[in-house]
């Protein structure tokens, strides 16, 4: 399973899951642990950030209906996105 397909299946869950929201967080500790645990294949959370920038600029989280990404403000240096299905 590409990364890329990782990702949008991650995010199909949190969508299904009713957590609208994805943060930087994730893609770098959750989606290894994800990837690992239900797609049975190790990635680097750099492999998971680059990836996720390539699907955000080219609005390739379509593919699963997401409509939109929108980036929340916070406090924190944590990027965080509102997932506008």
């Amino acid at each position: 399973m590409t990364t890329k397909k990782i990702i949008l299946k991650y995010l199909s869950k949190r969508i299904n899951e009713g957590v609208p929201v994805i943060s930087s967080i994730h893609i770098e500790t959750q989606l290894p642990k994800y990837g690992r645990l239900h797609c049975d294949t190790t990635r680097l959370p750099s492999a998971y950030s680059r990836t996720w920038r390539k699907i955000r600029e080219n609005k390739e989280y379509n593919e699963i209906g997401v409509i939109d990404l929108k980036e929340i403000s916070n406090q924190n240096k944590t990027k965080t996105w509102q997932i506008i299905t």
